[in-house]
C-alpha cells in the first residue's frame, strides 16, 4: 500500500523578471482586476515538476536523486505540505515529520521546551504524550543546557539537532530529510543515520534527498531519479544509482533554447586527464571543460568565467580567462574554448557548473550566469575521513595531506 502518491503533479514558481515594478503597471493591473480581467504580471514562470506520477510504498526507505534543479526539494515540500501543486494532487497517508532546512519546524522566539510542545500539539499529541517523549528529544538533541533558552540564540548545529529530534521522536508515519544533515558534525550525523535506520525498522516510511550517493546507497532500499521535474526511473536503489551514474558519466547536461540571437553556450563537455568524456572525477584529479558558444556576431576581447557551487553555499570555485587569452575568437560568431583545472580541490559530492561571458572595453556582460550542468566528485581509493565513514557529505574543500609515522 502506498504512503505517498503524486497524481499528475505540476508545480510552477513565479520569478520576478525585474526588481522594481512601475506605478503605471500597478494601476493598469488594478483596472484589469476591477473589470474581472487577468492582470499582466511582470513575472516569468519556472516549472519545477512536470506532470509527475509517483508512488512511495509504506514502510520503505527511498532516496530521491538527480542533478540540482531536478525538483527533489520541491517534491519534499509538497509531501510535507509546505507548498501545494499548481496542477494535480499529492496524497499522503499518516503523520509527516520533516527536516528540510536547518531550523525548520522550530520558532526562533520560543524556547526549545516551548517548541517541542508546540510541534507536538500541531501533530495532535496530548500534553501527557509530549511529556512522555520530552526527555528523549532533549537528550538526543544535546540541548539540556539550553532547553529554556530562545531558539534564536542557538547555534546552527543546535537548531539542526533540535529540529531533527523533534521531527523523528514524535512518531512520524513518514519521515523526510533533505541535505540539511550535511551541516552537522560527524558524530551527530552518525546519530541521525542510526535514528533513521531505527525508524525504518519500525515501519516508518523514509524519504531522503542527498547528493552524496554513498549516503543514499547505505541508507535506502528504493531509488527515485528525477530530471528537470520528470520521473526518469524508480526501483531498487542499486539499479537507479547505476543508471544515474551512467548519465553523469556522459558529460554535462545542457539544455539549449531560443535566446533571440544572443550569445549562448551550445555545448559543454568534461573530460579527465586521459581525454575520456566523463562528469565523474576523483578528489585532486584534473578536469578539462570544453565549451562552445554561438551568437549573432563577433565579440571584442571575450572573457569566459566559470563557477562551481554545491547548491547550498556561495561559490566554491570561480575562475575566468584573461581578455587577451581569447582574442582569436573575436572575429567569429561561433567559437570554442577549453578550461583545465589541474587539481579539483573538492570533497566527494555533486556540484553545479555555471558559465558567463563578458566582452568589450570596459567589459560588459554578453551572457548571464547560466547553469551548464553538474559534475560528481568521488572518493579515491584509500580516502578516509569522519564524514565519508558516516556516509554524509562534509565541507566542500579537500586538501592533499601526507601522513607518516615518526621514528
Amino acid at each position: 500500500m502506498w504512503a505517498v502518491r503524486f497524481e499528475g503533479v505540476t508545480k510552477r514558481y513565479r520569478l520576478e523578471r525585474t526588481k522594481y515594478r512601475s506605478l503605471r503597471a500597478d494601476v493598469a493591473n488594478l483596472a484589469r482586476r476591477a473589470v474581472g480581467a487577468t492582470p499582466t504580471e511582470n513575472r516569468a514562470e519556472m516549472e519545477a515538476l512536470s506532470d509527475l506520477d509517483l508512488e512511495i510504498d509504506e514502510g520503505t526507505t527511498s532516496a530521491i536523486v538527480g542533478r540540482n534543479g531536478a525538483g527533489k526539494s520541491t517534491a519534499l515540500r509538497l509531501i510535507s505540505r509546505i507548498t501545494y501543486p499548481s496542477e494535480g494532487r499529492v496524497r499522503v497517508r499518516g503523520r509527516v515529520g520533516a527536516l528540510i532546512e536547518v531550523g525548520a519546524g522550530v520558532h526562533p522566539e520560543l524556547s526549545g521546551r516551548e517548541n517541542i510542545g508546540l510541534y507536538g500539539s500541531f501533530l495532535g499529541f496530548s500534553r501527557a504524550e509530549i511529556k512522555q517523549r520530552f526527555d528523549q528529544i532533549v537528550e538526543f538533541a544535546e540541548v539540556e543546557h539550553a532547553v529554556d533558552m530562545a531558539v534564536k540564540y542557538y547555534s546552527t548545529g543546535m537548531k539542526l539537532r533540535l529540529g531533527f529530534a523533534i521531527a523523528s521522536f514524535l512518531e512520524p508515519a513518514i519521515f523526510i530529510v533533505d541535505e540539511s544533515l550535511a551541516v552537522g558534525d560527524g558524530a551527530f550525523q552518525a546519530k541521525c543515520i542510526n535514528r533513521m535506520q531505527e525508524l525504518g525498522s519500525e515501519g516508518t516510511t523514509i524519504v531522503f534527498v542527498s547528493h552524496e550517493l554513498a549516503a543514499v546507497e547505505a541508507l535506502c532500499e528504493q531509488g527515485i531519479w528525477l530530471d528537470r521535474g520528470r520521473l526518469i526511473q524508480q526501483g531498487p536503489i542499486s539499479d537507479v544509482l547505476r543508471a544515474y551514474s551512467r548519465s553523469l558519466d556522459q558529460g554535462l547536461s545542457l539544455e539549449q533554447g531560443d535566446h533571440d540571437g544572443q550569445l549562448r553556450c551550445v555545448r559543454a563537455t568534461t573530460s579527465n586527464s586521459l581525454g575520456e568524456l566523463t562528469s565523474t572525477f576523483g578528489v585532486g584529479e584534473s578536469l578539462k571543460l570544453d565549451l562552445a558558444f554561438a551568437g549573432s556576431g563577433a565579440l571584442e576581447q571575450p572573457q569566459v568565467n566559470l563557477r562551481i557551487t554545491d547548491g547550498e553555499r556561495e561559490d566554491l570555485i570561480e575562475c575566468g580567462s584573461a581578455p587577451e587569452a581569447l582574442d582569436s575568437a573575436a572575429t567569429r560568431a561561433t567559437w570554442s574554448v577549453r578550461c583545465t583545472i589541474d587539481s579539483l580541490p573538492l570533497n566527494p559530492r555533486m556540484y553545479q557548473v555555471w558559465c558567463s561571458v563578458l566582452a568589450g572595453t570596459p567589459p560588459t556582460r554578453e551572457m548571464n550566469w547560466t547553469e551548464i550542468g553538474a559534475i560528481r566528485v568521488q572518493p579515491p581509493n584509500g580516502w578516509a575521513s569522519e564524514r565519508t565513514m558516516t556516509s554524509i557529505a562534509g565541507p566542500p574543500v579537500a586538501v592533499n595531506a601526507k601522513w607518516e609515522i615518526e621514528p
